[in-house]
């Protein structure tokens, strides 16, 4: 072999050590790395179940654990109460009446799943109230749910919030509220037909008003991207896969993110195109806008003097919901107030301008949470927030409860001189369904009152707790003719299912439970049903004909 053979293959024996190295110590940095991760986390996965109300929309299963990560920053285990909202057990109906209770209503910054319930910033603003405005009696709960603003938050007051009459009423204010009050931003942001909220929303009419629109029920069908026909890029589904397998992989995209935002999103884009062609208005709304990410979307609102005419839009309906707001807490005889959060504020950006605008011509103070922080002498985006996640910190909450307790303190005629409501609280509609059906005959008494209409089986009961509910149920469907049931029934006799409380049409407050359940459409001769255990036990069980729905109610049961 020549001399410069000779050179050129110890080059390349070289270059294949070094590479060998190089492969070899990202390999090594990789273990390190995931282990790291891994060691520090509690747990890996996220879980919060939902149930679907006809009258709310979507809403955390009631009495149901939820377990919440990043992956990074945060790894909390809470309960939901019997409501279905992060918060403790719901206050009595009388112990909120006696007390200056405060209600807050918000999104994800009030459900604050990043965070354990005893640190969220209601339970703070109690206990600093009782021991600097103790004569008060300040008493507090929370309604939120993640991916909301105030026009789908009306429905939280109305079936819940408002049986307590609350003395002040908190809007928890975020920047990305302006996109979901306005059914077009926030289908695109969500992904779905804004005809198809699944939650309660807003429309404007031919002649421009805007009215309130129930839920729509959750289907298929909704979604945007089956309507698009879209589909994420192949790298889009690697870098998906890999942030699922690997905490470091997430830490990493993360750090990409933030150092280089992304600056159009593919599947927007398709999206906004298949509005336009979908409705004239659409495409008038969008004209002069270029779709931004998702994570930009609320951009507009905060940093843009002269905006699209899709946001101008968007604007009219937070109005609306504040007027919404307005009429209620009047009627009501609460005070109003709106909380901003750390990226709406006076030495932020516009969208605390934008929301100043929208609230004091309607009379409804704002209470500027990054002004507060900033007086603290911290940093509001750095020091109130999550290094990985926006949301609020332990820190960020205490300032939250220390911001309002400021507030209180400036303001005590809110609980001493409260305003009479114009006309009495309605019992909410779930409460209305309680009571309409209990002034029936039972079809079978025991721990729940059990009683039948429209094929479905509904357990009442009252007085009632947490507790009562923990359990799982069980409902056993004897038909007429044993040919109704799947084949892989008929040998034990009957039908039906196992199911928690939460996992149907259910609802407790006030020391009342309610809870529905379908039946199938076969005719019925007998149920069976009750409670039992995790260990397996029956904790109570009655059964019925079921006959006797039309008429009298039967004769005897068996109930234990």
């Amino acid at each position: 072999m020549t001399r410069a053979g000779m050179k050129i293959r110890r080059a390349l024996r070289l270059l294949g050590w070094n590479v060998l190295f190089l492969v070899a110590g990202l390999a090594l940095i990789g273990v390190v790395g995931e282990t790291y991760f891994r060691l520090r986390a509690p747990f890996l996965e996220s879980g919060a179940p939902y149930a679907w109300s006809p009258t709310v929309g979507h809403i955390s299963t009631p009495n149901t654990e939820v377990r919440w990560t990043n992956r990074l920053d945060f790894w909390t285990e809470s309960r939901t109460n019997s409501l279905g909202f992060l918060d403790r057990g719901p206050i009595g109906l009388e112990r909120a009446a006696a007390s200056c209770h405060i209600a807050m209503i918000g999104d994800s910054y009030v459900e604050a799943r990043h965070v354990p319930i005893a640190d969220k910033f209601q339970v703070r603003l109690e206990e600093l109230a009782a021991e600097e405005l103790r004569h008060l009696d300040i008493t507090t709960s929370a309604f939120g749910i993640m991916d909301t603003g105030q026009v789908n938050q009306l429905a939280y007051y109305d079936e819940f919030a408002r049986t307590l009459r609350p003395a002040l009423l908190v809007l928890v204010f975020v920047d990305n509220d302006f996109v979901n009050n306005a059914p077009i931003l926030d289908g695109l942001n969500r992904g779905v037909d804004p005809d198809r909220l699944t939650k309660v929303s807003a429309t404007r009419g031919a002649d421009g008003t805007i009215t309130l629109r129930p839920p729509h029920p959750p289907s298929p069908e909704s979604r945007l991207s089956t309507m698009a026909s879209t589909s994420p890029p192949w790298y889009s589904r690697v870098t998906d896969r890999l942030m699922d397998m690997s905490l470091l992989s997430r830490w990493l995209y993360l750090k990409k993110r933030a150092w280089f935002p992304a600056d159009t999103d593919p599947e927007l884009i398709a999206w906004v195109a298949l509005l336009s062609r979908h409705s004239p208005r659409y495409a008038a709304l969008f004209d002069g806008w270029r779709p931004t990410t998702w994570g930009g979307i609320n951009d507009p609102f905060l940093f843009a003097q002269d905006m699209p005419a899709i946001y101008e839009d968007a604007l009219d309906f937070t109005a609306f919901a504040l007027d919404q707001f307005r009429e209620r807490a009047d009627r009501d005889g609460a005070a109003l107030v709106i909380l901003s959060t750390h990226y709406i504020g006076t030495r932020g950006d516009l969208g605390f301008d934008r929301l100043t605008a929208l609230a004091e011509p309607r009379g409804i103070p704002v209470i500027d949470y990054n002004d507060y922080v900033l007086r603290q002498g911290a940093e509001p985006r750095r020091d109130a927030r999550w290094k990985h996640d926006p949301h609020w910190n332990t820190a960020g909450h205490r300032w939250a409860a220390e911001a309002l307790l400021e507030y209180l303190k400036a303001n005590q005629e809110i609980c001493t001189r409260r305003k009479s409501p114009t006309s009495p609280p309605p019992l909410p509609s779930w409460l209305t369904d309680y009571e309409s059906i209990a002034s029936g005959e039972p079809m079978a008494r025991s721990v729940f009152d059990i009683y039948l209409r429209e094929n479905t089986v509904s357990y009442l009961k009252s007085p009632c707790s947490a507790a009562d509910v923990r359990a799982e149920f069980f409902l056993h469907v004897i038909p007429e003719d044993l040919e109704d049931l799947p084949a892989d029934r008929r040998q034990y006799g009957f039908g039906g299912a196992n199911f928690l409380y939460g996992n149907t049409a259910a609802l407790a407050f006030g020391g009342r439970c309610i809870m529905e359940h379908p039946l199938p459409d076969y005719p019925i001769a007998r149920i069976r049903t009750g409670q039992f255990t995790p260990e397996g036990d029956q904790i109570w069980m009655a059964e019925f004909p079921v006959g006797a729905v039309e008429g009298e109610p039967p004769p005897s049961t068996a109930v234990r």
